[in-house]
Formats: structure tokens, C-alpha cells, sequence
């Protein structure tokens, strides 16, 4: 009887190593797979779509200890990476972004520029400055019109502007030149806009 037993037993276990076995070689496999493969990281730029559209941008970026131009694709292992955005003249630069990047997966990473207004106050008949410089198609120029009455600025890039009380007026510059502003019924000093 005990040696029936023991035949049993023995037959079970014997029957069971090879599924056992086959299980702890797929489960390896996955892990393999899935933990030791690249992944994949995409980094673009591109501007805000606050004042125009969206455009992309060819800016200068490092992730994962290499560097390369956007849109930048590289492949890395699975792990947690760091992307940088340089400072771009005209536009207030991304923070840094992290990303988790998969085995096997695609992280996309990007990085918005916003352009940095210039500001023009219209206080009491009068420009608070008389030049300032935009980048064409980059560049918004801001009429600020502190007070409570109404302002009406004449421009040969505009044409006639009406900024109502505690309103402002925006406008990015399609073309380069110099173009001038003045106040309706002032003898103010003119602005003048230069764009590049």
C-alpha cells in the first residue's frame, strides 16, 4: 500500500515539473521582454498657440546624456529620463520634463515655447516708450491702456486701432520694417516698431 502511495506521488510531481517549468519560462520570457528592451523617446518643440498657430521649432535638446536637434528620436533603456530645452531668444523657454519610457513603448515629450510680448502702455495720451523691437510672425506687440477713457492709435501696420478703457490691443507683425504708431488728437512722440 505505501509503495502505491509513494508511485502516486511520485507520478503527480512528475506530471506537474513540466508544466511548472514551462510556466516559469514564459513568465521569465515576459519579464525579459518587457524590463530589458528599449523603449522608445520622442522630443519635438514647438511655439504656443496663444497669438498664431502652433509652429514647430528645430531647437537644440539633451535627454538621456545626448543631445540632438527636434524633432530628436532616440532609443533608450526602460527607465526615467530628464529632457532639456535651451533658451530660445524672443521666447520664454519649457521647464525640464520628465518621462518614463517603457521597453518597448514610445514616451512623447514636448516642449512649448511661448513667445515673450512686448508690452506698450498708452497712459493719459501718450506712449510710455517711443521704439521697441519685435521678431516678425514671433513677436506679439501689446497696447496697454491703463486708463479710463478711450484711446485711438493710428499705425501704418494697423491701420486705425481703437483701444476701449482698461483693454488692450494685440497684434504680431507679418512682415519685417519699421512701422510707426501715434496717438489720434496728440502731439505725443511716435512710437516706432522695428521688426526683424
Amino acid at each position: 500500500m505505501k509503495g502505491r502511495k509513494k508511485g502516486r506521488s511520485l507520478g503527480t510531481l512528475l506530471f506537474f515539473i513540466p508544466i511548472i517549468l514551462v510556466v516559469a519560462l514564459i513568465a521569465y520570457a515576459i519579464i525579459d521582454t518587457s524590463s530589458f528592451r528599449n523603449g522608445t523617446l520622442v522630443v519635438n518643440a514647438q511655439t504656443s498657440s496663444r497669438y498664431y498657430k502652433a509652429e514647430y521649432l528645430n531647437v537644440s535638446v539633451s535627454a538621456a546624456g545626448r543631445s540632438g536637434i527636434t524633432p530628436f528620436t532616440l532609443s533608450v533603456p526602460q527607465g526615467i529620463y530628464t529632457v532639456s530645452f535651451p533658451s530660445e531668444h524672443w521666447f520664454v523657454s519649457p521647464p525640464s520634463r520628465t518621462v518614463n519610457v517603457t521597453g518597448g513603448g514610445t514616451s512623447y515629450v514636448v516642449g512649448v515655447y511661448n513667445p515673450i510680448p512686448v508690452i506698450v502702455s498708452l497712459d493719459e495720451g501718450k506712449f510710455n516708450v517711443t521704439t521697441v523691437t519685435v521678431l516678425h510672425e514671433v513677436t506679439p506687440l501689446t497696447l496697454v491702456n491703463p486708463s479710463l477713457n478711450y484711446e485711438v492709435v493710428d499705425s501704418n501696420a494697423t491701420g486705425r486701432i481703437i483701444v476701449a478703457p482698461l483693454q488692450n490691443y494685440t497684434y504680431v507683425f507679418q512682415t519685417t520694417g519699421a512701422f510707426e504708431f501715434s496717438i489720434f488728437g496728440t502731439s505725443s512722440p511716435e512710437l516706432t516698431v522695428a521688426s526683424v
